[in-house]
């Protein structure tokens, strides 16, 4: 059987391995065609040189430009992160195919076949839904504005940096395939699942430093003027003290925990250690999270009188919870699958399907109250300082408050579910 055929076969066969990473790349070119058509929309840009009162050498570029270009150098991120996934996912067959007798060439373009399939049929699918979406937004805007224009009318300019786009994307992701599979050999392949070491004993004082850190980025909120940019370094600061706490200093606590008041407690000494272990491999996901939900919090605060500018950050906002989201969702709900085997075994010694449902319970509730809580302190600090200066009223701290919660509420639903169903569900028995 050909390279072709067999990629396509197991594409189709494997179809859930590949679910993520098609959503993704559907929902990221979608967006990237609504952000280049407010980029290049000419009747919004008519009134930018319109109010200026002279020509584009006059004109300052829109702040909506620049954060739409960011949304989409963030999408484009975000498909690089579903490709390392997408490989992650290969790894077995790959691995097969090497000792086969497969070479180098053959095993890259197994897996470019299929990426190549999964993004021609997810371009043209993101343009039609980004398509049904710009009138919405271009008549939003145009009402604020007072421009008299059909909004469904799109720059050609849309249509044509959107498959300019996905020819950079496929390119930069076949070096990316390119580069995995030359660096990765037999032995690593087959390992891609073994589980990730995390440091162990840290020393008190670097427990202390971090969360020194984590402090240290709201007092600086307190020293910064009143600006939107004003919060970025202290977001990044409290960031790193965060990211720290998780790393290296959660291991700690729940090794002490488990040798400790969890010794006894049967569940919850297996569903913190798999917290633990799911919360390290998550950390560049936190990050993301809590970079986005703080920053577009301030941009929007300090926007929220340009109709233009704050229906792009909110345009923006929904794209980036949404693409976490569904990240989140995804990789927690792979990791359930390699955990089959360890609730089966739990379940061969005693434990009723009840307790295993309790387990996995208590570990999503954990992982996503943390989720929650680590960007919601800085949301509250950041919205309390908009709301002193009269720049931000209480209705909307809530309701950009339930915007970020409920989603992640939700998220917590389906991946407690799409677990239950991945180690609970195969085991056969009573309860």
């Amino acid at each position: 059987m050909g390279t072709f055929k067999f990629s396509m076969r197991m594409l189709v066969k494997d179809y859930k391995k590949s679910l993520f990473y098609g959503i993704t790349l559907i929902f990221a070119v979608a967006v990237c065609f609504v952000f280049f058509n407010i980029i290049n929309n000419p009747d919004l840009a008519d009134q930018a040189i319109a109010k200026s009162g002279g020509t584009w050498n006059d004109v300052q570029m829109p702040f909506s430009s620049v954060l739409s270009f960011l949304i989409i150098c963030f999408c484009c991120f975000m498909i690089f992160f579903a490709n390392n996934f997408f490989l992650s996912r290969k790894t077995t067959e790959l691995a097969i195919m090497a000792m086969s007798g497969s070479g180098y060439i053959n095993s890259t373009m197994y897996v470019l076949y299929q990426t190549f399939t999964l993004l021609l049929l997810a371009t043209p699918l993101g343009i039609l839904i980004g398509r049904g979406v710009v009138p919405f937004s271009n008549a939003y805007m145009y009402q604020m504005l007072g421009v008299h224009k059909d909004p469904s009318i799109i720059p050609s300019e849309a249509y044509i940096y959107s498959f300019v786009l996905v020819a950079i994307v496929l390119s930069m992701i076949c070096v990316l395939t390119a580069g995995f599979l030359h660096k990765n050999d037999i032995q690593t392949l087959l390992s891609q699942e073994k589980e990730m070491k995390v440091k162990r004993n840290t020393k008190k004082s670097v427990s202390i430093t971090f969360i020194a850190i984590y402090i240290l980025g709201i007092v600086m909120m307190f020293m910064n003027p009143h600006e939107a940019t004003a919060y970025i370094v202290p977001t990044l600061v409290g960031l790193g003290g965060a990211v720290g706490m998780i790393r290296y200093v959660l291991p700690d606590v729940v090794r002490n925990l488990k040798r400790g008041v969890f010794l006894t407690k049967r569940y919850v000494l297996i569903s913190i250690s798999n917290l633990n272990y799911s919360i390290q491999r998550s950390l560049l996901l936190f990050s993301l999270m809590t970079v986005a939900v703080t920053g577009m919090l301030a941009i929007l605060a300090a926007n929220i009188h340009s109709p233009r500018e704050f229906t792009t950050g909110v345009i923006g906002y929904v794209v980036v919870i949404v693409l976490l989201v569904v990240s989140i969702i995804y990789k927690l709900s792979m990791e359930a699958m390699t955990r089959r085997k360890l609730f089966l075994n739990l379940w061969k010694i005693g434990y009723t399907r009840k307790e295993l449902r309790k387990i996995v319970g208590q570990e999503v509730i954990s992982y996503y109250l943390i989720l929650i809580f680590i960007p919601l302190v800085y949301i509250a600090f950041i919205s309390g300082r908009f709301i002193y200066y009269g720049d931000m009223t209480y209705s909307f701290a809530f309701l950009y408050a339930l915007s970020y919660i409920i989603p992640i509420i939700i998220s917590g639903f389906i991946t407690y579910f799409q677990y239950l169903n991945a180690v609970v569900k195969p085991i056969k028995g009573g309860e």
